[in-house]
């Protein structure tokens, strides 16, 4: 199934919306354990992201984690590095443990 990446993206961007603003909608969703249950949890609540989809960002943040652990900073980069500390949103995958994935 081709995915349409800009109605992906769309409907992303609601779903990262409503997990920003819905608590109880976060903990239904987290509680889902397959890409049908989660695609169709989403489709009652106005987001239309297939099972593919799913899988596909799945995958791709999978990827994503196993290779953030082997990354190291040169010593230049690490030179330009400032002090302090920045705090970023939760990724989707840390939100909705799909895959047993965190």
């Amino acid at each position: 199934m081709k995915i349409n990446k800009q109605e992906l993206v769309d409907n992303m961007d609601k779903l990262m919306e409503k997990l920003g603003k819905d608590d109880v909608f976060a903990k239904a969703l987290a509680e889902k354990q397959t890409s049908a249950e989660v695609a169709e949890f989403l489709l009652d609540n106005g987001i239309s992201i297939s099972e593919d989809a799913i899988d596909a960002v799945i995958d791709m943040l999978k990827k994503e984690a196993s290779g953030s652990a082997k990354v190291e900073l040169s010593e230049d980069a690490l030179d330009t590095v400032a002090a302090g500390m920045a705090l970023r949103s939760p990724s989707l995958a840390k939100l909705v443990n799909w895959a047993g994935m965190y």
